[in-house]
C-alpha cells in the first residue's frame, strides 16, 4: 500500500489525477444519480469505488474544473491536489468525484455509462483486480499515459461489444480518439526512457477485453 501511494501521489504532482477527463464538450446528464447509472453496468461497483460525488467548485482548484470525472481518495474535494491522490493496492477503494454541469447537454446517457465505466476501471487498476500491472520503475508522465491508455482501451472494446446501449459514432471516435492519443505517447516516451519496456506494455495493451478477471461477476 505505501508503494503504491507513492505513486500516486508523484502522479497526481506532475500530471493529471488518475481517471481525470478533461472537458471537452456538453456530456448527457447523470440523473442526480451516478451511482444507479454505474450499478445498471457494473453491479460490483462498490467494491472498487467508496462513493461518487459532485465536483464542488468552490472548493477546487482551478486545474481540478477543467475536468468532469477523477477518481481521488475517500473524502477528498480537489483532483488538482496532490494531497487528493487516489489508494492503490489490494482492496483499495477511492472516490469518483464529478463534475455535474460539465457532463450534461446534449450527449447520449450511454456516453454518461462510458465515462463511469472509465472510473470504474480505474478503481479495479488501482485495486489490484484487473490483468494489468501498476506501472513501477517509470516516469510519472509514463504512469499517466499507460493508465489512461488502459481505460480507453477497456472503454472501446466495451463499447465495440455493444455494453453502452445508444453510444453515438462520434462519441466512439472520442474515446478511441483518447485511446490512440494516450498509446502514441506511452510509446514514443518509453522509447526514450525504457525502450526494453515498450514491447511488454504493448502486448500486455492488445488484449482490454480480457483485462478483467475471469470472475468479475458484472461480465
Amino acid at each position: 500500500m505505501a508503494r503504491g501511494l507513492g505513486l500516486m501521489l508523484v502522479l497526481a504532482a506532475a500530471a493529471p489525477a488518475v481517471g481525470a477527463c478533461e472537458a471537452s464538450g456538453p456530456r448527457s446528464a447523470v440523473e442526480d444519480d451516478p451511482g444507479r447509472i454505474l450499478s445498471n453496468i457494473r453491479p460490483d461497483y462498490r467494491r472498487y469505488i467508496n462513493a461518487l460525488r459532485p465536483l464542488d467548485g468552490a472548493g477546487a482548484s482551478v486545474r481540478s474544473r477543467r475536468v468532469y470525472m477523477a477518481l481521488v481518495r475517500p473524502g477528498a474535494d480537489d483532483p488538482g491536489s496532490r494531497h487528493s491522490a487516489p489508494f492503490a493496492g489490494p482492496g483499495s477503494r477511492n472516490d469518483v468525484l464529478y463534475d455535474r454541469h460539465s457532463i450534461s447537454g446534449d450527449r447520449s446517457p450511454a456516453w454518461s455509462e462510458l465515462l463511469l465505466d472509465h472510473e470504474y476501471f480505474h478503481a479495479r487498476h488501482l485495486a489490484g483486480a484487473t490483468k494489468l500491472p501498476l506501472p513501477a520503475g517509470v516516469s510519472a508522465e509514463v504512469e499517466w499515459h499507460f493508465f489512461e491508455a488502459a481505460a480507453w482501451a477497456f472503454n472501446v472494446a466495451e463499447a465495440r461489444s455493444s455494453r453502452y446501449t445508444g453510444l453515438q459514432p462520434d462519441e466512439f471516435r472520442e474515446a478511441l480518439d483518447h485511446y490512440g492519443e494516450h498509446y502514441r505517447a506511452l510509446r514514443r516516451l518509453l522509447r526514450v526512457e525504457a525502450p526494453a519496456t515498450w514491447p511488454r506494455l504493448a502486448d500486455l495493451l492488445s488484449r482490454p477485453d480480457r483485462f478483467l478477471r475471469k470472475d468479475d461477476p458484472s461480465r
